[in-house]
């Protein structure tokens, strides 16, 4: 070996052998710290992650009342109150009330008769007279039975509606027939009083003074009976009544007997 490899050779293996020096080699005893070391260094970092997200998801550290999220404000509100976005989907919703409907007769000016019910409209003679028809029976008073107006006439019909009223309608207690009586009993002024009577005469009505107003009537005989209407205005009161194989003998001044007895 030449002298110059020889003291290469001995430099080698006096470094080699000095402590401490030496390679780290896979499986050493410092490799294995060095790996232990680092991997409780990362199961610290992930329980410390972990640690935050239970804290944030229980509610701490959330946008107070009022904070920007940065999709919008949260609202205030008392801790542990759901919110709206956490009301079941299949939880029962309240159906509107209705509002209360006034009394009839509400228009009136002073001294008009302004009955509160229908039953203050008959004599118990009429009552009566009238036989097996009940007054305003339950099926009567759905908004698709058919009568509910004392008139066929689509004008007069519309201002019914419109104007305040009473409905009495005597029929069958089972169900809808070919016998009945529907009378309104309509609150107008004297305009539309005069309005009435001019539109009941051009559909051919018969108009005539009676018991201080004005009395119209029209009736039509066939092989099915008898129907026809008859209509009384008189001091801002318009009845309108409208009959099928009914009606007994002064209905019509029956209910006039009766509104104005104690006027």
């Amino acid at each position: 070996m030449s002298p110059e490899n020889a003291a290469e050779n001995g430099n080698r293996n006096r470094n080699d052998d000095a402590p401490g020096n030496e390679p780290p080699t896979p499986g050493s005893p410092a490799t294995r710290r060095r790996f232990w070391i680092g991997l409780a260094i990362l199961g610290t970092a992930l329980a410390i992650a972990l640690v935050v997200a239970l804290i944030w998801r229980g509610g701490e550290g959330l946008p107070g009342a009022g904070e920007s999220t940065g999709s919008g404000i949260v609202a205030p509100g008392p801790s542990g109150t759901p919110d709206a976005t956490s009301v079941p989907t299949g939880s029962p919703t309240q159906a509107p009330t209705r509002a209360p409907t006034a009394a009839p007769g509400q228009t009136a000016a002073p001294g008009v008769p302004r009955p509160a019910s229908c039953t203050q409209l008959y004599s118990p003679e009429m009552v009566q007279a009238l036989g097996g028809l009940a007054l305003n029976p339950a099926w009567t008073q759905e908004s698709d039975s058919g009568v509910s107006h004392g008139t066929d006439d689509d004008a007069l019909r519309a201002e019914i509606d419109t104007l305040d009223h009473l409905t009495c309608v005597w029929a069958s207690p089972y169900g809808g027939s070919d016998v009945g009586i529907v009378t309104n009993v309509v609150w107008v002024t004297p305009e539309q009083s005069a309005a009435v009577e001019a539109r009941l005469i051009a559909n051919g009505l018969e108009c005539f003074g009676q018991s201080d107003g004005r009395r119209c009537i029209i009736q039509t005989n066939t092989l099915d009976g008898a129907f026809g209407e008859s209509h009384f205005l008189r001091n801002g009161i318009w009845l309108a009544t409208k009959y099928t194989n009914a009606g007994p003998l002064g209905y019509t001044q029956n209910i006039i007997d009766n509104l104005w007895s104690g006027v």
